[in-house]
């Protein structure tokens, strides 16, 4: 049976504690906000408030909520099926947001969902903390490389993204808060509560029902009264209250429209799976990231499936009692009845829901391509594995052994965070140029400089200062300097356009953006900037980016016609130049009839 270390009391024969107890705790919580703090400092670097595709229907809500006329009508904005997802939290944030400030922010939302990071780290302290005592005081130590394995730059999409960190991010603190109070404590009305906010805010959150079920079943002996009768109290409340509320999300639930799923193969399916759980390896600096993924992915499945198999062998005795004490209830008195520790429950359900989750998401996306099941949107559940992995052995392994865990730990999980920060420059600076060049190309949709938005996007969104809006007069003024050599192969659908001798200008909205101009608009776009290994770069961000750039214009983002292509080139001092390129594109305009995609 696996139990929770006993609690000691290491101190001087004084018995007041030494210098290293002292300090210790105060060390162990400042090593814990470092990676937060790295995080936060990178985040309010490039997030810009400016949405991007589902963050239109944030919008779109506060809308249709001002125009309803009846209590009733509002409400049902609230609850309204979005994909497949009730996305109440997301829509209750961006409500109170708006109500706030007067306008919406996504920056503001990004914030509340990265918050829900901070969360999760904390329940992972809390149940350290509670798992092995004899260490309490070390606990945020011990949590180090936890920080490291949640706040890192392979979150990178989330978290510069308004309601996918909302959503993404808050149902699994939610869920595995839920978990937490039923794995811990006996309050399973707290649980509940955290239940019905992840099933409000995603679509997997409903998962927490199932699985809350199952831990308040193995752990009936901590709700026995005074003479050791089982209370099937929480458990009829828990089975009551999810089927209220799973009817209430099934309500007037309708497929959506217009979505295909292709359904992969089994073999196909297997690798998906693996994939999405083990995507953070794509931080890795190997040649292949999607191999590397499953390879993790598998090893990942392997150990957690170990832990679990191991776990139900080692206390098959105390399973076994637990079945015949919820079978006879009233008789099970006298002796108290010994439950599963705290932490394997904890694990079990937690592990059941990240596996769980890959699943749903490796069936649903893996026809679709199965590349996209590594990206960034997804790498949380493989974070959180890992970062759950660790946590079980920090707490239940031998004192000796958890300490050379606990320096493996940090050194493993600083290496990789620093490799996230690398290997994820690149997207996150590109984000934050495509999301500033679309705001400029549904704001300017003339052959001048003139301003154009809609009602509705002027009053709930206004458009954020960007770094085009000083350079107007240059990017419709006439073109004057030396032309720029570029490449362009035509691909299905568009075209890609390559430079090998633009030279890089910084890390921030300086750098060379690719424009299309014709008699009737002008549209701009981000590019791939070059990067060399971080070997090459000395381990400098500075350095990390070379000469050249890459990037894609597709017909489907331009209004038919030809094109001039033109490269703008943004210094670090706010200065502008307008490269001619020589050459043209024809688009055929956006397809008359779109497909619908759920990713």
């Amino acid at each position: 049976m696996t139990i929770e270390q006993p609690t000691t009391n290491n101190t001087h024969r004084s018995g007041k504690p030494s210098v290293t107890q002292r300090w210790l705790p105060g060390l162990g919580w400042a090593l814990l906000m470092l990676p937060i703090l790295v995080f936060g400092l990178i985040w309010q670097q490039y997030a810009v408030n400016i949405p991007k595709w589902d963050d239109h229907a944030l919008r779109h809500f506060l809308f249709n909520v001002d125009q309803e006329p009846t209590v009733t009508g509002k409400f049902y904005q609230l609850f309204k099926q979005h994909n497949e997802h009730r996305i109440v939290f997301d829509r209750l944030a961006s409500l109170l947001d708006y109500q706030l400030f007067g306008q919406l922010n996504y920056v503001h939302l990004m914030l509340v969902g990265n918050l829900s990071l901070v969360g999760l780290l904390w329940i992972f302290v809390a149940a350290l903390r509670r798992s092995r005592p004899a260490v309490s005081g070390q606990s945020a130590l011990y949590a180090v490389p936890i920080g490291w394995l949640l706040f890192n730059l392979s979150q990178w999409e989330n978290m510069f993204w308004g309601m996918a960190a909302l959503q993404n991010f808050s149902v699994v603190l939610w869920v595995i808060a839920a978990f937490y109070f039923l794995s811990y404590t006996t309050h399973w009305r707290l649980a509940f509560v955290a239940g019905v906010l992840a099933t409000i805010t995603s679509g997997n959150g409903l998962m927490v029902w199932p699985l809350g079920f199952l831990i308040l079943l193995l752990r009936l002996p901590a709700f026995s009264g005074k003479d050791n009768r089982t209370s099937l109290g929480p458990i009829i409340g828990w089975l009551a209250g999810a089927a209220f509320v799973v009817a209430l999300y099934f309500t007037g639930f309708e497929k959506p429209d217009g979505v295909k799923y292709v359904r992969p193969g089994i073999l196909e399916l297997s690798k998906g799976w693996f994939a999405v759980i083990g995507a953070a390896a794509e931080a890795l600096p190997f040649n292949s990231p999607l191999r590397t993924s499953i390879v993790l992915g598998g090893l990942l499945t392997l150990v957690i499936v170990g832990i679990v198999g191991w776990g139900l062998l080692t206390n098959r005795l105390v399973l076994v009692n637990l079945f015949r004490r919820l079978l006879s209830p009233k008789t099970a008195t006298g002796k108290p009845a010994t439950g599963l520790s705290s932490m394997t429950v904890f694990f079990w359900s937690c592990a059941a829901f990240i596996l769980g989750t890959s699943a749903v998401v490796a069936w649903a996306r893996t026809g679709a391509g199965i590349d996209l099941l590594i990206t960034s949107r997804y790498k949380m559940y493989s974070l959180t594995g890992l970062a759950l992995v660790y946590l079980y052995g920090a707490a239940l392994l031998p004192k000796p052994a958890a300490r050379w865990w606990l320096i493996g730990g940090i050194a493993s999980s600083v290496f990789f965070a620093a490799l996230s920060y690398f290997a994820f420059l690149n997207e996150t600076i590109w984000w934050r140029h495509w999301l500033t060049t679309n705001q400029f190309n549904w704001t300017h949709s003339s052959s001048n400089a003139t301003f154009s938005l809609d009602s509705v996007s002027r009053r709930y969104t206004p458009p954020t200062p960007a770094f085009y809006d000083e350079a107007l007069p240059v990017i419709y003024g006439p073109v004057q300097q030396t032309p720029v050599a570029v490449g362009i192969t035509k691909i299905p659908g568009g075209y890609t356009i390559k430079n090998t001798t633009v030279p890089t200008q910084g890390l921030g909205d300086a750098g060379a953006y690719l424009m299309a101009r014709s008699a009737k608009r002008t549209y701009l776009f981000p590019v791939w900037q070059q990067q060399q290994s971080m070997v090459k770069a000395h381990f400098s961000p500075d350095h990390l980016f070379t000469n050249g750039f890459e990037s894609t214009i597709l017909s489907a983002e331009t209004d038919a016609g030809t094109y001039q292509l033109f490269v703008l080139i943004v210094s670090n001092a706010n200065t502008y130049e307008l490269r001619p390129t020589n050459q043209t594109i024809v688009s055929s305009g956006p397809p008359t009839t779109v497909e619908a995609k759920n990713w």
